[in-house]
């Protein structure tokens, strides 16, 4: 969990001179420019599992929590998952302040059945942390859960424990925090704190097929997170400034470990989340998001950039499948540091692509700057994503500092020309990473393809049409780095994607 306010930023991907304000009488829909969308004041919504509409972009909400809930209501962060893997189980981690379960019926957007996610402690161990209760990758129905030295496999249909491994006898002074896992439930990754101070020492990643665990001394660690593969582990150190090692990349299988310095030339990712061996984190020097591979994290390129306007905070989530976009959630945290107007408040959705396309969702109407220290954190949105892409869950005091609440933002679909539409099975482009040349290959019958590549900068830097079912393009001249590519058939965009050239 990150005790401090977002990374501050916000956006423009291009001049922020250059913006239009957009009056309010606008037709609702979900946007996909860079305008000024002006949040209107919050509107009176219905009670707990009640729908409504998002004025501005037209999008459906769900009101999870209300009055009758308390006001200590909100889910746990970016990165912590609510939905099980089916969309099918929502879990807040403090409804009242105490960790619920919803059953969640995706097609009509409603609640039923709530109830309290641990009513009973494992035999003779204490209460699971809820916080960072994680769904698994595998079963909808279990939940992976940990004590201060135990982890464990939690049934949430029969409220049965089954013990993953005891720390204790091998690291008796372990107080287990922060848990991640990869996407298979057998690397697990965790904030090393002393059980008798609760003083950080430093991490632990355990991987489970082979009973092995990766520890190492660091007092000033603010966290760690396993990659969705389980084969790297991110590793914030808890220092920055120039030339400091702000970020470590720890590869879990051969023991490799790489430094990021947190300004030039790596700049090294603030918040952040984890895909599959990919790191998408916040650039704290140039205020952007950048994209790199856990194998090769010197090497990164812009996701989205911000330019100027450094007033909002923002949090990032990875947590779908589908790896072509990522969710950014957003708040007020300045109102002097140049402000744009744009994303003000704002769930949206950024292509991963380096095309710097954005799908615009609703506003948090969440209050940041005028809460108690007490309340300002639970007050960030910190939205996350569900493993299918279809919903979102966050945080807002709906202009409140006496109460917060959970809400469930429905995604809609991304349009048939969009960037995002992935329609495999058309072309193929390999191999990827390429050195010397690559393969496009067509694997249909469809003619008038063309493929355009942009380097890291979004810069178009060549266009490639396909003359035969099989075109290969020479790569021996192109520089290392990583470079997106847009297919299109005339001037339909079908999918996008992104490749790495290594020498």
């Amino acid at each position: 969990m990150k005790n401090s306010a977002s990374s501050l930023f916000l956006n423009a991907a291009i001049s922020f001179c250059t913006f239009i304000l957009i009056s309010p009488s606008f037709a609702q829909s979900v946007k996909t420019d860079l305008g000024v969308y002006p949040e209107p004041p919050p509107s009176t919504i219905p009670a707990s599992g009640g729908t409504f509409t998002d004025p501005v972009f037209g999008t459906t909400l769900l009101r999870v929590t209300d009055s009758l809930d308390g006001a200590d209501n909100h889910q746990s962060y970016s990165y912590w998952p609510s939905f099980n893997k089916t969309s099918s189980i929502l879990y807040i981690s403090s409804v009242g302040g105490f960790p619920m379960l919803y059953d969640f019926n995706p097609n009509t957007l409603s609640i039923s059945n709530k109830r309290a996610l641990f009513p009973a402690n494992p035999a003779g161990d204490g209460t699971p942390n809820a916080e960072d209760a994680i769904w698994s990758g595998i079963q909808p129905n279990h939940m992976l859960c940990h004590t201060s030295q135990k982890i464990y496999d939690y049934n949430v249909s029969n409220n049965q424990y089954s013990l993953i491994h005891d720390f204790s006898s091998t690291y008796p002074n372990i107080f287990l925090w922060q848990m991640s896992r990869s996407m298979n439930d057998s690397t697990f990754g965790f904030t090393y704190k002393d059980n008798g101070s609760y003083a950080v020492v430093g991490y632990l990643a355990y991987q489970l097929v082979n009973n092995t665990t990766d520890t190492a001394h660091l007092p000033t660690l603010d966290e760690v997170q396993v990659d969705k593969t389980g084969t790297f582990l991110v590793i914030k150190t808890g220092n920055s400034g120039s030339g400091i090692v702000k970020v470590q990349v720890l590869n879990l299988l051969n023991h490799q470990l790489t430094n990021l310095i947190d300004n030039a030339p790596d700049f090294a990712p603030g918040h952040s989340d984890n895909g599959s061996g990919t790191i998408l984190g916040y650039d704290n020097w140039n205020n952007r998001y950048t994209y790199r591979t856990a194998a090769n994290p010197h090497v990164f390129y812009s996701v989205i950039d911000y330019n100027n306007d450094w007033t909002l905070g923002t949090h990032v989530s990875m947590l779908a499948d589908d790896e072509s976009t990522v969710l950014i959630s957003s708040f007020v945290a300045d109102t002097n540091l140049h402000p744009s107007g744009v994303f003000v408040d704002e769930v949206y959705e950024v292509s991963t692509d380096g095309a710097q396309s954005v799908r615009r969702f609703c506003h948090t109407h969440s209050d940041f700057l005028h809460q108690s220290s007490n309340n300002s954190y639970w007050s960030m949105p910190r939205a996350n994503i569900s493993r299918d892409g279809k919903f979102a869950t966050f945080t807002s005091n709906w202009g409140s500092i006496t109460r917060r609440d959970v809400f469930v933002l429905k995604i809609p679909p991304a349009g048939p020309t969009s960037v995002n539409e992935n329609t495999p099975g058309r072309i193929k482009i390999y191999p990827n990473p390429a050195t010397n040349f690559l393969i496009l290959e067509s694997l249909s019958e469809e003619e008038n393809l063309t493929v355009i590549f942009r380097d890291a900068y979004g810069r178009i830097f060549r266009e490639q049409k396909l003359a035969s079912s099989k075109t290969i393009v020479e790569t021996g001249s192109w520089k290392p780095g990583f470079y997106s590519y847009v297919v299109f058939q005339k001037d339909v965009q079908l999918f996008s994607g992104k490749l790495s050239i290594v020498k």
